[in-house]
């Protein structure tokens, strides 16, 4: 008896402890140089700067997406408006980037590797930007599986994006899925 209420105690406290701290796999964030996890840039000022918006559902189940909702805000706003584009083919883009915007993705797309799916750019003329991905007012991280009819799947932003500073503004993707890395790396980041 003893040995059964241990047993269900150790279950609970076990799920609960997973429910409030989730493991998304289900990842959205900036990057400057797909797929290398590069979360800011430094241009010379009056150049362009230039990122991608990458998904990537590489320790998720499904790996695929047909669309995704989000709003993309600079901080401050670029002096010139900038430019933005889906990158995918049959791309359809429904909304504004800064007020919310879905982006469907044309066909099932696989998204077992980080993938780039739309491209942002402005003139940069000096300073510091933050480049966040937020919610869509209407449909706040909706993310659409290839499943027929398509189930609906919550992203969490991984990190967003830096301009002309070195440091990003995390995201809030709860847990950290084991990075690939050398034992090597791992002791210098503890000496």
């Amino acid at each position: 008896m003893a040995r059964t209420a241990i047993a269900v105690l150790l279950t609970v406290g076990l799920v609960s402890t997973a429910l409030a701290n989730p493991i998304l796999g289900e990842w959205f964030y900036v990057d400057f140089d797909p797929p290398n996890y590069q979360h800011t840039i430094e241009p010379a000022p009056y150049t362009p700067a230039e990122g991608y918006l990458v998904l990537n559902l590489e320790y998720a189940w499904p790996q695929d997406a047909t669309a995704v909702s989000f709003r993309v805000d600079i901080v401050p706003w670029p002096d010139a408006e900038p430019a933005f584009e889906a990158l995918q083919p049959f791309s359809i883009t429904e909304g504004t980037w800064r007020e919310g915007v879905t982006l469907s993705l044309g066909e099932c797309l696989d998204l077992s590797q980080p993938t780039p799916v739309a491209r942002f750019s402005f003139m940069y003329a000096g300073g510091a930007h933050d480049v966040f991905i937020l919610d869509h007012p209407d449909y706040p991280r909706w993310l659409l599986d290839c499943s027929d009819p398509p189930e609906l799947r919550m992203y969490c932003v991984y990190a967003n994006g830096a301009v002309g500073k070195p440091d990003y503004i995390g995201g809030d993707c709860a847990g950290n899925p084991v990075e690939r890395s050398s034992w090597g790396t791992i002791k210098t980041m503890y000496r």
